[in-house]
């Protein structure tokens, strides 16, 4: 899957704009992912900011 090179230019434009290095975060991919997760470029940040530790919000598990 490849990005457009115009959202690949937005995305290192927001990227910059919110202080994130390019070395660290690859505006390429950061493009990709944004659009595999059908997310907008802020949408994408808060989740990778908030991580995935593999957990749901709701518990599954009896309580005692």
């Amino acid at each position: 899957m490849a990005a457009k090179p115009e959202v690949i230019r937005q995305a290192k434009k927001f990227l910059e704009n919110k202080n994130i290095s390019i070395k660290t975060v690859k505006p390429h991919l950061f493009a990709i992912a944004s659009n595999s997760l059908r997310k907008n470029f802020e949408e994408t940040l808060d989740f990778f900011r908030k991580g995935n530790n593999g957990t749901s919000d709701s518990s599954n598990q009896k309580k005692n």
